[in-house]
Protein backbone atom coordinates (compact mmCIF):
# COMPACT_ATOMS: atom_id res chain seq x y z
CA UNK A 1 0.00 0.00 0.00
CA UNK A 2 2.87 2.50 0.44
CA UNK A 3 4.48 1.25 -3.07
CA UNK A 4 0.69 2.51 -4.26
CA UNK A 5 0.88 6.04 -2.76
CA UNK A 6 4.51 6.70 -3.90
CA UNK A 7 3.13 6.49 -7.06
CA UNK A 8 0.66 8.79 -6.42
CA UNK A 9 2.53 11.07 -4.76
CA UNK A 10 5.15 11.65 -7.65
CA UNK A 11 2.52 11.82 -10.36
CA UNK A 12 0.73 14.15 -8.21
CA UNK A 13 4.49 16.29 -8.26
CA UNK A 14 4.61 15.81 -11.69
CA UNK A 15 1.09 17.36 -12.52
CA UNK A 16 2.07 20.58 -9.83
CA UNK A 17 4.84 21.66 -11.73
CA UNK A 18 3.75 21.21 -15.40
CA UNK A 19 0.78 23.10 -13.99
CA UNK A 20 3.25 25.87 -12.14
CA UNK A 21 4.94 26.77 -15.49
CA UNK A 22 2.79 29.62 -16.52
CA UNK A 23 -0.24 29.85 -18.49
CA UNK A 24 -0.67 27.66 -21.59
CA UNK A 25 -2.91 29.63 -24.80
CA UNK A 26 -4.88 27.32 -26.82
CA UNK A 27 -2.81 28.29 -30.06
CA UNK A 28 0.26 27.83 -29.11
CA UNK A 29 1.85 24.91 -30.83
CA UNK A 30 4.61 24.20 -28.20
CA UNK A 31 1.66 23.74 -25.15
CA UNK A 32 -0.55 21.04 -27.09
CA UNK A 33 2.52 18.80 -26.28
CA UNK A 34 2.57 19.53 -23.02
CA UNK A 35 -1.59 19.77 -22.58
CA UNK A 36 -0.87 15.68 -24.10
CA UNK A 37 1.10 14.59 -21.52
CA UNK A 38 -1.02 16.55 -18.61
CA UNK A 39 -3.90 14.03 -19.81
CA UNK A 40 -1.83 11.08 -19.39
CA UNK A 41 -0.74 11.69 -16.03
CA UNK A 42 -4.09 12.54 -14.97
CA UNK A 43 -5.20 9.20 -16.46
CA UNK A 44 -2.43 7.07 -14.63
CA UNK A 45 -3.18 8.83 -11.28
CA UNK A 46 -6.91 8.12 -11.44
CA UNK A 47 -6.27 4.15 -12.34
CA UNK A 48 -3.41 4.22 -9.75
CA UNK A 49 -6.36 5.48 -7.27
CA UNK A 50 -8.74 3.05 -8.49
CA UNK A 51 -5.82 0.02 -7.83
CA UNK A 52 -5.32 1.69 -4.03
CA UNK A 53 -9.08 1.23 -3.30
CA UNK A 54 -9.07 -2.40 -4.31
CA UNK A 55 -6.48 -3.26 -2.70
CA UNK A 56 -8.16 -1.71 0.29
CA UNK A 57 -11.14 -3.34 0.35
CA UNK A 58 -9.53 -6.66 -0.49
CA UNK A 59 -7.75 -5.79 3.18
CA UNK A 60 -10.83 -4.87 5.22
CA UNK A 61 -12.58 -8.21 3.50
CA UNK A 62 -9.67 -10.64 4.50
CA UNK A 63 -8.54 -9.07 7.86
CA UNK A 64 -10.13 -11.22 11.15
CA UNK A 65 -13.40 -10.18 12.71
CA UNK A 66 -12.70 -7.84 15.74
CA UNK A 67 -12.32 -10.11 19.33
CA UNK A 68 -15.49 -10.40 21.06
CA UNK A 69 -15.26 -11.08 25.08
CA UNK A 70 -16.47 -14.57 26.00
CA UNK A 71 -16.75 -16.55 29.31
CA UNK A 72 -13.05 -17.96 30.70
CA UNK A 73 -13.03 -21.12 32.60
CA UNK A 74 -11.23 -20.88 35.34
CA UNK A 75 -7.96 -22.11 35.92
CA UNK A 76 -8.76 -24.93 37.41
CA UNK A 77 -11.21 -26.70 34.98
CA UNK A 78 -8.62 -26.27 32.12
CA UNK A 79 -8.48 -29.52 30.82
CA UNK A 80 -11.76 -31.43 32.00
CA UNK A 81 -13.19 -34.42 30.18
CA UNK A 82 -16.57 -35.50 29.94
CA UNK A 83 -17.14 -39.32 29.07
CA UNK A 84 -19.93 -42.20 29.40
CA UNK A 85 -22.37 -45.10 28.62
CA UNK A 86 -25.81 -46.69 28.51
CA UNK A 87 -25.70 -49.86 28.53
CA UNK A 88 -29.00 -52.13 28.24
CA UNK A 89 -30.12 -56.14 28.35
CA UNK A 90 -32.39 -58.60 28.07
CA UNK A 91 -31.78 -62.16 29.82
CA UNK A 92 -33.35 -65.23 29.33
CA UNK A 93 -33.67 -68.05 32.16
CA UNK A 94 -34.25 -71.28 30.71
CA UNK A 95 -34.97 -72.58 34.06
CA UNK A 96 -37.71 -70.11 34.07
CA UNK A 97 -37.41 -69.88 38.10
CA UNK A 98 -41.09 -68.43 38.99
CA UNK A 99 -39.35 -65.60 41.26
CA UNK A 100 -37.95 -64.44 38.42
CA UNK A 101 -34.40 -64.08 39.45
CA UNK A 102 -31.03 -65.31 37.92
CA UNK A 103 -29.75 -67.10 40.99
CA UNK A 104 -26.29 -65.97 42.39
CA UNK A 105 -26.03 -63.87 39.36
CA UNK A 106 -24.35 -60.07 40.14
CA UNK A 107 -25.66 -57.12 37.76
CA UNK A 108 -28.35 -59.61 35.83
CA UNK A 109 -30.26 -60.54 38.23
CA UNK A 110 -33.48 -60.57 36.84
CA UNK A 111 -34.84 -62.93 34.81
CA UNK A 112 -36.34 -63.10 31.37
CA UNK A 113 -36.92 -59.79 31.57
CA UNK A 114 -35.23 -56.12 29.95
CA UNK A 115 -32.64 -53.99 32.29
CA UNK A 116 -31.47 -50.41 31.76
CA UNK A 117 -28.17 -51.75 33.52
CA UNK A 118 -26.29 -48.34 33.73
CA UNK A 119 -26.55 -45.10 31.94
CA UNK A 120 -23.15 -43.79 33.43
CA UNK A 121 -21.72 -39.66 33.06
CA UNK A 122 -17.89 -39.22 33.80
CA UNK A 123 -16.20 -35.85 34.63
CA UNK A 124 -12.92 -35.73 35.40
CA UNK A 125 -9.73 -33.74 35.16
CA UNK A 126 -6.21 -35.98 34.71
CA UNK A 127 -3.26 -35.30 36.00
CA UNK A 128 -0.09 -34.75 34.15
CA UNK A 129 3.33 -32.78 34.96
CA UNK A 130 2.05 -29.63 33.47
CA UNK A 131 -1.25 -29.79 35.64
CA UNK A 132 -0.72 -31.59 38.90
CA UNK A 133 -4.36 -31.03 40.59
CA UNK A 134 -7.13 -33.05 38.97
CA UNK A 135 -10.51 -35.01 40.29
CA UNK A 136 -13.07 -37.50 38.96
CA UNK A 137 -16.35 -38.19 39.47
CA UNK A 138 -18.31 -41.10 38.16
CA UNK A 139 -22.43 -41.13 38.49
CA UNK A 140 -23.90 -44.32 37.69
CA UNK A 141 -27.90 -44.43 37.15
CA UNK A 142 -29.72 -47.68 36.58
CA UNK A 143 -29.96 -51.42 38.26
CA UNK A 144 -26.49 -51.68 38.03
CA UNK A 145 -26.12 -48.98 41.10
CA UNK A 146 -28.74 -51.10 43.37
CA UNK A 147 -25.79 -53.77 43.71
CA UNK A 148 -22.73 -51.33 43.48
CA UNK A 149 -24.09 -48.77 45.92
CA UNK A 150 -25.19 -51.15 48.89
CA UNK A 151 -22.84 -50.77 52.18
CA UNK A 152 -23.45 -54.96 52.92
CA UNK A 153 -20.44 -57.02 52.18
CA UNK A 154 -20.77 -59.02 48.68
CA UNK A 155 -23.79 -58.89 47.39
CA UNK A 156 -26.34 -56.86 48.95
CA UNK A 157 -29.87 -55.68 48.09
CA UNK A 158 -29.70 -51.80 47.94
CA UNK A 159 -32.88 -50.65 45.61
CA UNK A 160 -31.07 -47.42 44.81
CA UNK A 161 -30.54 -46.82 40.97
CA UNK A 162 -28.52 -43.57 41.38
CA UNK A 163 -25.01 -44.12 42.97
CA UNK A 164 -21.82 -42.09 43.10
CA UNK A 165 -19.49 -44.42 41.96
CA UNK A 166 -16.07 -42.32 42.16
CA UNK A 167 -15.38 -39.31 43.26
CA UNK A 168 -11.83 -38.06 44.25
CA UNK A 169 -9.18 -35.21 43.98
CA UNK A 170 -6.04 -36.41 42.90
CA UNK A 171 -2.90 -34.57 42.91
CA UNK A 172 0.86 -35.74 41.24
CA UNK A 173 3.29 -34.57 43.44
CA UNK A 174 6.55 -33.65 41.36
CA UNK A 175 8.76 -36.04 43.69
CA UNK A 176 10.83 -38.70 41.91
CA UNK A 177 8.75 -39.94 38.97
CA UNK A 178 5.38 -38.42 40.23
CA UNK A 179 3.64 -39.98 43.35
CA UNK A 180 -0.02 -39.90 42.20
CA UNK A 181 -2.01 -39.90 45.43
CA UNK A 182 -5.96 -39.72 45.45
CA UNK A 183 -8.62 -38.69 48.40
CA UNK A 184 -12.08 -39.85 48.03
CA UNK A 185 -14.50 -42.85 46.84
CA UNK A 186 -12.81 -45.27 44.11
CA UNK A 187 -13.17 -48.45 42.72
CA UNK A 188 -11.07 -51.59 44.04
CA UNK A 189 -8.08 -52.74 43.10
CA UNK A 190 -8.94 -56.37 43.06
CA UNK A 191 -10.34 -58.48 40.80
CA UNK A 192 -10.18 -58.97 36.28
CA UNK A 193 -12.86 -57.68 35.60
CA UNK A 194 -15.08 -53.66 36.67
CA UNK A 195 -18.01 -52.35 37.24
CA UNK A 196 -18.32 -50.82 33.37
CA UNK A 197 -19.97 -53.53 31.19
CA UNK A 198 -18.34 -51.98 28.06
CA UNK A 199 -14.55 -52.63 29.50
CA UNK A 200 -15.49 -56.55 29.88
CA UNK A 201 -15.07 -58.86 27.32
CA UNK A 202 -18.37 -60.77 28.72
CA UNK A 203 -22.02 -59.26 29.50
CA UNK A 204 -22.29 -61.20 33.02
CA UNK A 205 -19.87 -60.89 35.93
CA UNK A 206 -17.48 -63.56 37.50
CA UNK A 207 -18.91 -65.23 40.70
CA UNK A 208 -15.58 -63.37 41.92
CA UNK A 209 -16.28 -60.35 40.88
CA UNK A 210 -19.68 -60.24 42.79
CA UNK A 211 -18.54 -62.42 45.89
CA UNK A 212 -14.45 -62.83 46.19
CA UNK A 213 -13.64 -58.97 45.75
CA UNK A 214 -15.05 -55.79 46.94
CA UNK A 215 -16.68 -52.62 44.40
CA UNK A 216 -15.00 -49.84 46.40
CA UNK A 217 -13.46 -47.99 49.07
CA UNK A 218 -13.45 -44.47 50.91
CA UNK A 219 -10.51 -43.06 51.69
CA UNK A 220 -6.42 -42.12 50.48
CA UNK A 221 -4.75 -44.57 47.82
CA UNK A 222 -0.65 -43.35 47.05
CA UNK A 223 1.00 -45.11 43.58
CA UNK A 224 4.30 -44.42 42.44
CA UNK A 225 5.33 -45.74 38.91
CA UNK A 226 9.54 -46.94 39.84
CA UNK A 227 9.87 -47.17 36.14
CA UNK A 228 7.50 -48.25 32.92
CA UNK A 229 7.31 -51.60 33.84
CA UNK A 230 6.43 -51.62 37.42
CA UNK A 231 4.66 -49.76 40.30
CA UNK A 232 3.46 -50.01 43.32
CA UNK A 233 0.07 -48.57 45.69
CA UNK A 234 -0.41 -48.18 49.09
CA UNK A 235 -3.42 -47.38 50.92
CA UNK A 236 -5.93 -46.23 54.13
CA UNK A 237 -10.12 -46.88 53.67
CA UNK A 238 -12.99 -47.02 55.63
CA UNK A 239 -13.60 -50.99 54.17
CA UNK A 240 -15.24 -52.74 52.01
CA UNK A 241 -18.38 -51.42 50.30
CA UNK A 242 -19.13 -48.35 52.42
CA UNK A 243 -18.47 -44.80 52.81
CA UNK A 244 -19.14 -44.27 56.59
CA UNK A 245 -16.92 -47.07 58.11
CA UNK A 246 -19.03 -49.39 60.37
CA UNK A 247 -16.03 -49.42 63.09
CA UNK A 248 -13.56 -47.45 64.46
CA UNK A 249 -10.77 -49.84 62.52
CA UNK A 250 -9.45 -48.95 59.08
CA UNK A 251 -8.50 -51.56 56.24
CA UNK A 252 -5.33 -51.22 54.40
CA UNK A 253 -4.70 -52.03 50.56
CA UNK A 254 -1.27 -52.43 49.10
CA UNK A 255 -0.37 -54.41 45.76
CA UNK A 256 2.26 -54.24 42.83
CA UNK A 257 1.40 -53.90 39.05
CA UNK A 258 4.42 -54.89 36.57
CA UNK A 259 5.48 -55.87 32.78
CA UNK A 260 8.05 -58.19 33.22
CA UNK A 261 8.33 -59.04 29.55
CA UNK A 262 6.71 -58.17 26.23
CA UNK A 263 3.05 -58.84 25.93
CA UNK A 264 2.75 -60.49 29.42
CA UNK A 265 1.65 -58.23 32.89
CA UNK A 266 1.14 -59.13 36.52
CA UNK A 267 -0.64 -57.59 39.31
CA UNK A 268 -1.24 -58.44 42.80
CA UNK A 269 -2.70 -56.52 45.85
CA UNK A 270 -3.52 -57.80 48.99
CA UNK A 271 -6.08 -55.88 51.85
CA UNK A 272 -6.56 -56.65 55.45
CA UNK A 273 -8.82 -54.78 57.66
CA UNK A 274 -11.79 -55.37 60.40
CA UNK A 275 -14.69 -55.12 58.23
CA UNK A 276 -17.96 -56.70 60.92
CA UNK A 277 -19.85 -53.84 62.79
CA UNK A 278 -18.55 -52.33 65.72
CA UNK A 279 -16.17 -54.39 66.00
CA UNK A 280 -12.26 -53.82 65.33
CA UNK A 281 -10.43 -56.88 65.73
CA UNK A 282 -11.75 -59.30 63.88
CA UNK A 283 -10.26 -58.78 60.28
CA UNK A 284 -10.68 -59.64 57.04
CA UNK A 285 -8.05 -60.48 54.47
CA UNK A 286 -8.40 -61.03 50.39
CA UNK A 287 -5.01 -61.44 48.09
CA UNK A 288 -6.14 -61.14 44.69
CA UNK A 289 -3.64 -61.99 41.50
CA UNK A 290 -4.63 -61.30 38.23
CA UNK A 291 -2.07 -62.15 35.43
CA UNK A 292 -2.23 -61.41 31.18
CA UNK A 293 -0.90 -62.72 28.29
CA UNK A 294 -1.27 -61.70 24.34
CA UNK A 295 0.76 -64.25 22.54
CA UNK A 296 -0.36 -62.95 19.05
CA UNK A 297 -1.96 -59.12 18.43
CA UNK A 298 -5.96 -60.32 18.46
CA UNK A 299 -5.82 -62.91 21.13
CA UNK A 300 -5.98 -62.37 24.67
CA UNK A 301 -5.61 -64.71 27.81
CA UNK A 302 -6.16 -63.48 31.46
CA UNK A 303 -6.06 -65.47 34.67
CA UNK A 304 -8.12 -64.15 37.88
CA UNK A 305 -6.92 -65.99 41.48
CA UNK A 306 -8.70 -65.15 44.84
CA UNK A 307 -8.18 -65.82 48.40
CA UNK A 308 -9.94 -64.44 51.28
CA UNK A 309 -10.92 -65.25 54.73
CA UNK A 310 -12.69 -63.32 57.76
CA UNK A 311 -12.34 -64.19 61.51
CA UNK A 312 -15.28 -65.88 63.63
CA UNK A 313 -17.47 -64.81 60.01
CA UNK A 314 -19.35 -68.41 60.02
CA UNK A 315 -20.26 -68.51 64.19
CA UNK A 316 -17.63 -67.40 67.11
CA UNK A 317 -14.52 -69.73 66.69
CA UNK A 318 -15.81 -70.39 62.46
CA UNK A 319 -13.84 -68.57 60.00
CA UNK A 320 -15.27 -67.59 57.04
CA UNK A 321 -12.93 -68.73 53.62
CA UNK A 322 -13.42 -68.65 50.20
CA UNK A 323 -11.07 -68.75 47.15
CA UNK A 324 -11.52 -69.20 43.42
CA UNK A 325 -9.78 -69.49 39.85
CA UNK A 326 -11.20 -67.17 36.75
CA UNK A 327 -9.70 -67.84 33.14
CA UNK A 328 -10.73 -65.86 30.34
CA UNK A 329 -9.90 -65.70 26.25
CA UNK A 330 -10.94 -62.77 23.67
CA UNK A 331 -10.20 -63.15 20.23
CA UNK A 332 -10.27 -60.13 17.71
CA UNK A 333 -11.87 -61.96 14.34
CA UNK A 334 -11.79 -58.45 13.08
CA UNK A 335 -11.82 -54.88 14.24
CA UNK A 336 -15.42 -54.83 15.27
CA UNK A 337 -16.04 -58.57 15.42
CA UNK A 338 -14.73 -60.53 18.63
CA UNK A 339 -15.72 -63.77 20.78
CA UNK A 340 -14.59 -64.61 24.55
CA UNK A 341 -14.89 -67.15 26.41
CA UNK A 342 -14.60 -67.11 30.53
CA UNK A 343 -14.69 -70.40 32.21
CA UNK A 344 -14.77 -70.24 36.85
CA UNK A 345 -14.17 -72.04 39.55
CA UNK A 346 -15.18 -70.44 43.64
CA UNK A 347 -15.91 -72.52 46.51
CA UNK A 348 -17.44 -70.54 49.36
CA UNK A 349 -16.29 -73.13 51.93
CA UNK A 350 -19.10 -71.54 54.65
CA UNK A 351 -21.85 -69.93 52.18
CA UNK A 352 -20.64 -66.17 53.58
CA UNK A 353 -20.02 -64.56 50.63
CA UNK A 354 -23.05 -66.03 48.41
CA UNK A 355 -25.44 -65.61 51.46
CA UNK A 356 -26.08 -69.24 51.32
CA UNK A 357 -25.91 -69.30 54.81
CA UNK A 358 -27.00 -66.15 55.20
CA UNK A 359 -31.35 -66.35 53.94
CA UNK A 360 -30.60 -65.54 50.14
CA UNK A 361 -30.79 -69.66 49.63
CA UNK A 362 -31.62 -71.83 53.20
CA UNK A 363 -31.96 -75.37 51.53
CA UNK A 364 -28.43 -75.80 52.95
CA UNK A 365 -26.59 -74.19 55.79
CA UNK A 366 -23.04 -75.36 54.61
CA UNK A 367 -20.94 -73.69 51.76
CA UNK A 368 -21.16 -74.18 48.29
CA UNK A 369 -19.14 -74.76 44.77
CA UNK A 370 -20.08 -73.01 42.15
CA UNK A 371 -18.79 -73.28 38.36
CA UNK A 372 -19.45 -71.61 35.17
CA UNK A 373 -18.64 -71.11 31.82
CA UNK A 374 -19.36 -68.35 29.31
CA UNK A 375 -19.55 -67.98 25.78
CA UNK A 376 -19.90 -63.98 24.68
CA UNK A 377 -20.54 -62.95 20.73
CA UNK A 378 -19.20 -59.36 20.34
CA UNK A 379 -20.23 -56.85 17.39
CA UNK A 380 -18.95 -53.21 17.58
CA UNK A 381 -21.24 -51.64 14.84
CA UNK A 382 -19.21 -48.07 15.01
CA UNK A 383 -17.58 -46.45 18.00
CA UNK A 384 -20.76 -45.84 19.78
CA UNK A 385 -22.56 -48.57 19.35
CA UNK A 386 -21.82 -52.19 20.58
CA UNK A 387 -23.97 -55.15 20.63
CA UNK A 388 -23.26 -58.62 22.54
CA UNK A 389 -24.68 -62.22 22.83
CA UNK A 390 -24.02 -64.12 25.46
CA UNK A 391 -24.56 -68.11 26.58
CA UNK A 392 -23.85 -69.38 29.86
CA UNK A 393 -24.02 -72.36 32.04
CA UNK A 394 -24.27 -71.87 35.89
CA UNK A 395 -23.45 -75.32 37.93
CA UNK A 396 -23.15 -76.28 41.28
CA UNK A 397 -22.39 -78.94 43.59
CA UNK A 398 -26.20 -78.81 45.66
CA UNK A 399 -29.60 -77.48 44.22
CA UNK A 400 -29.36 -73.98 44.57
CA UNK A 401 -31.08 -72.53 41.22
CA UNK A 402 -34.51 -72.22 41.11
CA UNK A 403 -37.13 -73.64 38.88
CA UNK A 404 -40.66 -73.42 37.10
CA UNK A 405 -42.22 -75.48 39.60
CA UNK A 406 -40.46 -73.28 42.80
CA UNK A 407 -38.48 -76.49 42.66
CA UNK A 408 -34.73 -76.43 42.75
CA UNK A 409 -31.65 -77.28 40.82
CA UNK A 410 -28.27 -77.73 40.65
CA UNK A 411 -27.85 -76.11 37.54
CA UNK A 412 -28.84 -72.82 35.49
CA UNK A 413 -28.68 -71.77 31.60
CA UNK A 414 -29.39 -68.31 30.53
CA UNK A 415 -29.10 -66.68 27.09
CA UNK A 416 -28.37 -62.91 27.40
CA UNK A 417 -28.75 -59.78 24.88
CA UNK A 418 -26.55 -56.66 25.14
CA UNK A 419 -26.45 -53.05 23.52
CA UNK A 420 -23.79 -50.41 24.91
CA UNK A 421 -23.50 -46.95 23.66
CA UNK A 422 -20.18 -45.27 24.64
CA UNK A 423 -19.58 -41.79 24.05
Amino acid sequence: MKRWAGQVSAAASVAMLCMSAGPVWADDPTTSGDRAELEVLKARIEKLEHKIADQDTKETLSAPPPQTAGIALPSGLQGVQMSGFADASFTYNLNNPQNRTNALRVFDTRANSFMLNNAELVIEKPVSSESRTGFRTDLDFGTDSEVVGTVTSGLGSGSDELDIQQAYAEYLAPIGNGVDIKAGKFVTLHGAEVIESKDNWNISRSYLFGYAIPFTHTGIRVNYPWSDTFSTVVGVNNGWDIVDDNNQAKTVEMGFSATPIEHVSLGTTFMTGAEQTNNNGKQRQLLDIVAGYQPIEPLQLKLNYDYGWEDDAVSYGNNAVWQGLAAYARYALTDRWAVAVRNEFFNDFDGVRTGINAGINTVFATGVKLYEWTFTNEYKLNDHLIGRVEYRHDQANEKVFRNRDLGQRSYQDTIGFEVIAPF
